[in-house]
């Protein structure tokens, strides 16, 4: 209701004129809660406006009149207009009309239900808050026995854990024991009781979904009236109870019912306890994500794109905000990740709950927000541009590193931040900012928008070079490439430099003031509308360069994360970027981006890329290959996992280590060699697919129409297609081209590229892999045959992780499909068909040869982590085979589908027979290939032609 003091405020009263029992039983709260006997005060959220719930002990006739909903609880002097009556004590003043109020006057059995079921919710809401008062007696109890000896708090955090303790430990310790045991007994059945009760009138609520939908837009609350109330009156703080051992072998069949839906305790089967009497943890299931800061852009990158890693890890996951975690949320976790949470009270007491559970903390962090004496403006430009003070943010930090001095653990993004955790914490995980699926999916879409593959330039003939920063805090960041763009923008009018303002006002989001000499040139300045962080690809896309100015040496900025150029990359930017540590470990300087630190760096390094499409294409390019799987969601998700492994014991957190360090060990792939190329043909709806054909062809005019015919009858709807011609020199080009004409209808996007020069089968596939945009790919050799189900079934084998996916082939010649031969080593009968791909997917089956064809899905993330096919005309051949070992190297997983999706053709002139399987020549392949993976241990190295 409206008054001076709280402009907005939602009102329960309490009514001195109450009955006996109700009045004695509010008596009892108030005496517990003695620093609220008056008012208790909770902020609450109405479409964005702050208002407050009061709890006021008043006479009702000071509240007579009300612009918004009021519940009386106790006796009313008087009867009120439109006042409705719940029970004798307990009321609702409406204001206005609304559904909910028909609801609640109503005739009609469900309304008479429904208010009865609210009386209901009140009379146990009252015999909760007497159960309070026995859980303080009971919580001063067992903190008496804890303090009484230090090996019973031992004890007791170890029965959680599941573990059994020696009979003659527990006899010592009889005598403190025995009265607190009582206790507990009849604690835990009074509690399953009040539980079970619970849940059947909450259970009605659930299935009441009109009352409830009601109620919530009348209230215009994410949570009911009657829940509100509830907790209002009822959230007790919940006691560190401890659990106390007792020998499993003397419990009764009684005492071993578990009650750990209502009460701490968690009995254990006699099955799970070491017969040693070691602790055996609790298998990690679910990770519950705490954000400290929920609405801001970086809940997405740490608590979404972490749980969505978790969850393809294997485990269950979920996100909440500080404020509202509550003690069911920690029974549910075994693993909490606190993302920059601040100490509080209530954080206090979400800790201690968890080491009472046995529940694994962990702090995360993206910026070094946990070192106070950081938190100054030499340091932290920010806190002056936000309107931030010194102090306010060392009060901040310091309440983090509180935060993550009481986790187990902690996690970060970069090294140089794990570093500074490192002096607080023996154990940091390091998991970067990733990119998810979606975000790559619109940034790759931006880059179609600008048209065909490898365009370097936009229609309209400008170049723009654009800051996206999301916040007001690097004035002193972007003062680092402020001359060197002034300089260039005068220099070439053809140059834009695209900042952005906020949607609303248009205020820019750098302080523009500060940079008086870029008003020479404010007609080159083109202004973007800040926009969600789901749509910020799509605003990379527009740029053809990309600036990422950071202060090096600044200890705050060198512990900043790769993000700006992970997003500029997959958008098809070519960045510039500070050489910071992280940028340094990520940017393969004049190959994937440019660094500069100083003004004549950041000037050179501008002219250069304005004034070198070529180059701005390579940069692109190569940097979009060489993000693609490190920062992907699948390499995330196996970070996730052995994180979380190491959680489980000292065997997983060996095995865990043993695989980190050795793949710390490997060195990042080569980029994918992509050979010069030119476009024939281009054609995009710009849909989307899921999967696009890659047909390589050289001089393959005879058989190529067969295979792209295959390709226009595949079952699955939505497809793109891409063929590559290696430098052919007989009509083949011509007839794809005169085809591609004829069916752009069937395709979502048709291309036809050529080779420069003729590069092998490893760069033409590497051209088409290049120039494709779908999540999976399937090679197709010009003179081979898909089946029409071949790529629906191929997509559907290829869940989440799965680098590729191959079918069974069969071989067939001019005479037909080819059968097998009597042999005295021949398992399968003779005069069956010969396959290809028809052994299971095992990494070991490739050290003696190759038994996989090329004709398979493979992810294109795959393919860019593995470095793409390898590109060698002396050596043409086992590109195929070369990358399924690459992958194996990865730990990245195959997949064989047992069905025939594909026919292979067999003819002289097939490469294979024509190159692969000539003496000389397959010497030098097995040499090159076996150089490159010396675990392989080749059965068959002499030639063989195919018949």
């Amino acid at each position: 209701m409206q008054n001076d003091a709280f402009p907005q405020v939602a009102t329960i009263l309490l009514s001195p004129a109450l009955d006996d029992e109700l009045g004695s039983q509010l008596r009892a709260w108030q005496e517990l809660e003695s620093h609220h006997s008056e008012r208790t005060f909770a902020r609450i959220h109405s479409d964005g406006d702050s208002g407050i719930l009061l709890c006021h002990r008043t006479h009702e006739e000071q509240w007579a009149k009300s612009s918004i909903p009021v519940v009386l609880v106790g006796k009313t002097t008087q009867s009120r207009p439109n006042e409705v009556v719940l029970s004798d004590h307990i009321a609702l003043r409406p204001a206005g009309t609304h559904p909910f109020i028909e609801l609640l006057v109503g005739q009609s059995d469900k309304s008479r239900d429904f208010r009865h079921r609210v009386r209901q919710l009140f009379a146990h809401d009252l015999a909760t808050r007497q159960n309070a008062a026995e859980l303080q007696r009971y919580k001063q109890a067992a903190e008496h026995a804890e303090h009484t000896t230090h090996a019973l708090r031992i004890e007791s955090r170890c029965l959680s854990r599941g573990i059994r303790i020696r009979d003659e430990k527990i006899a010592s310790l009889t005598h403190i024991l025995d009265p607190i045991r009582q206790e507990r007994d009849a604690f835990r059945v009074k509690m399953a009781e009040e539980n079970h009760r619970r849940t059947t009138i909450e259970h009605h609520y659930t299935e009441n979904r009109e009352g409830l939908d009601s109620l919530r837009i009348f209230l215009s609350q994410p949570a009911p009236l009657w829940r509100r109330v509830l907790r209002a009156f009822r959230k007790p703080f919940i006691p560190h109870i401890p659990t106390l051992p007792e020998p499993l072998a003397l419990q009764s069949c009684s005492e071993q019912e578990d009650f750990s839906s209502s009460t701490s305790f968690a009995l254990v089967e006699p099955s799970t306890v070491p017969d040693d009497g070691t602790c055996s943890p609790e298998v990690i299931q679910r990770v519950l994500f705490i954000a400290g800061e929920p609405d801001t852009p970086g809940v997405a990158y740490r608590c979404d794109r972490n749980a969505e890693a978790v969850r393809n890890a294997g485990y269950e996951a979920r996100i909440q905000p500080c404020a509202t975690v509550g003690y069911e949320d920690i029974r549910w976790a075994d693993v909490m990740i606190f993302w920059r949470v601040e100490y509080s009270g209530h954080v206090s007491t979400i800790l201690d709950l968890a080491q009472q559970e046995g529940v694994r903390t962990i702090f995360d962090a993206d910026d070094i927000v946990f070192v106070p004496h950081y938190a100054r403006i030499d340091f932290i430009d920010g806190i002056r541009s936000v309107g931030a003070t010194e102090e306010r943010i060392e009060r901040c930090f310091a309440d983090m590193r509180r935060t993550l001095v009481r986790c187990e653990q902690g996690s970060a993004t970069t090294r140089e931040l794990a570093l500074a955790m490192h002096e607080l914490r023996p154990v940091i995980h390091l998991l970067p900012n990733v990119y998810d699926h979606e975000t790559l999916r619109r940034s790759r879409l931006g880059c179609r928008l600008r048209g065909e593959p490898g365009r370097s330039t936009s229609d309209d003939g400008l170049i723009r070079i654009g800051y996206a920063t999301g916040s007001r805090t690097h004035q002193r960041d972007f003062t680092i490439a402020y001359p060197a763009l002034t300089s260039v923008l005068k220099a070439r009018p053809n140059t834009r430099l695209v900042l952005f303002r906020e949607k609303d006002n248009h205020r820019p989001v750098l302080l523009m003031e500060e940079f008086p000499a870029l008003k020479a040139v404010e007609s080159q300045i083109e202004w973007r509308d800040m926009v969600p962080l789901s749509e910020l690809g799509e605003e990379f896309a527009r740029f053809d360069i990309s600036i990422a100015p950071l202060e090096v040496g600044n200890i705050f900025c060198e512990a900043k994360s790769e993000i700006k150029f992970l997003e500029a990359s997959l958008a098809g930017n070519a960045s510039i970027v500070s050489p910071t540590g992280p940028f340094r470990r990520v940017v393969r300087n004049n190959e994937t981006g440019l660094l500069a630190e100083t003004q004549e760096e950041w000037t050179s390094a501008l002219l250069k890329l304005v004034d070198n499409p070529d180059l701005r294409r390579t940069l692109a390019r190569n940097a979009y290959h060489d993000v693609l799987w490190p920062f992907s969601p699948e390499a995330q998700a196996r970070r996730m996992a052995l994180a979380l492994s190491s959680l489980n014991g000292d065997v997983e957190a060996a095995q865990a280590a043993e695989t980190l360090l050795a793949r710390g060990r490997v060195k990042p792939p080569a980029l994918p060699v992509v050979p010069e190329s030119e476009t024939l043909f281009h054609h995009d709806i710009l849909g989307e697919a899921d999967v696009t054909v890659i047909v390589t062809s050289y001089n393959y005019a005879n058989h190529v129409l067969d295979a792209l015919d295959s390709v226009v009858a595949q079952t699955l709807p939505i497809l793109d297609l891409i063929v590559v011609d290696d430098g052919s020199t007989d009509e083949s080009a011509d007839l794809i081209r005169i085809w591609m004409e004829r069916h752009t209808g069937r395709f979502n996007r048709l291309i036809f590229r050529r080779s420069i020069r003729n590069a092998g089968l490893g760069g033409a596939r590497n051209i088409g892999m290049d120039a494709a945009e779908t999540p999976h790919t399937l090679q197709l050799d010009a003179d081979n045959i898909l089946r029409p189900d071949a790529c629906e079934t191929l997509l559907a084998a290829m869940t989440f992780g799965i680098a590729y996916a191959y079918p069974l082939i069969q071989c067939f010649d001019e005479n037909g499909p080819l059968v097998t031969k009597k042999t005295p080593d021949l398992i399968t009968p003779p005069g069956a068909p010969v396959l290809l791909g028809d052994l299971p997917s095992n990494p070991l089956t490739l050290v003696s040869g190759n038994r996989i064809d090329a004709m398979a899905m493979v992810a294109k993330w795959a393919w860019a982590a593995a470095g793409g096919y390898y590109v060698s005309r002396e050596a043409m051949g086992w590109e195929d085979y070369d990358l399924w070992c690459t992958f194996a190297e990865l730990g990245l997983t195959g997949r064989q589908v047992p069905a025939i999706l594909a026919d292979y053709r067999q003819h002289s002139s097939s490469m294979t027979n024509a190159s692969t399987e000539r003496t000389a020549h397959k010497a030098r392949v097995v040499a090159y290939v076996q150089d490159r993976h010396p675990w392989i241990n080749l059965t068959a190295e002499k030639a063989h032609q195919r018949a």
